[in-house]
């Protein structure tokens, strides 16, 4: 079958079919060139210059989420290097005496002065400092954690007249 015949086929207005003869065959073609100037123009408008933007906003949200997967594996990396660092608590499970970690701690740091009072019932230990540096009180929790396993579960932080120091109530459990 021609294209001719195929071209018969499709439902065409008869106006539009009268005006198409009534061109010579030169105007045809130009006619024929306009109308693909016009599909092209169609088509760059509506598929391909929404799919580049989209190809521009996707790889900026692949370097985004490049990053946050970087971030989140350092963090992943981070918390097994402090689980592996972290010791068990020493004297073994419940009803160990966390005393002498504690003490052991306070004179490392020099803070044994500090302390107000220290009290051990059950597995949990009770510390009372009237003044201590903030920042030397975040140390020595860190240390205990890291060293002996011993984290505080309870904590009353007032802050004091001079700055940085506080009055600390801490129970620190295994």
């Amino acid at each position: 079958m021609t294209t001719m015949r195929r071209l018969d086929r499709i439902p065409v207005p008869s106006g539009w079919a009268r005006a198409w003869d009534n061109l010579s065959s030169r105007e045809q073609g130009l006619a024929m060139a306009a109308i693909a100037v016009v599909l092209l123009a169609a088509a760059w408008a509506w598929l391909w210059q929404p799919m580049q933007e989209d190809i521009v906003v996707a790889r900026r949200e692949v370097l985004h989420d490049r990053a946050a997967l970087a971030a989140a594996r350092l963090q992943a990396a981070e918390i097994l290097g402090l689980h592996r660092d972290t010791k068990r608590p020493i004297g073994g499970p419940m009803g160990a005496d966390s005393r002498p970690a504690i003490e052991r701690v306070l004179g490392e740091r020099a803070l044994k002065a500090s302390l107000t009072s220290l009290e051990v019932k059950d597995s949990r230990t009770h510390i009372t400092f009237a003044a201590i540096g903030f920042d030397a009180l975040v140390g020595m929790l860190d240390s205990l954690a890291k060293t002996d396993g011993l984290r505080p579960v309870e904590a009353t932080l007032t802050s004091r007249i001079d700055p940085g120091t506080v009055r600390a109530e801490i129970t620190l459990a295994p």
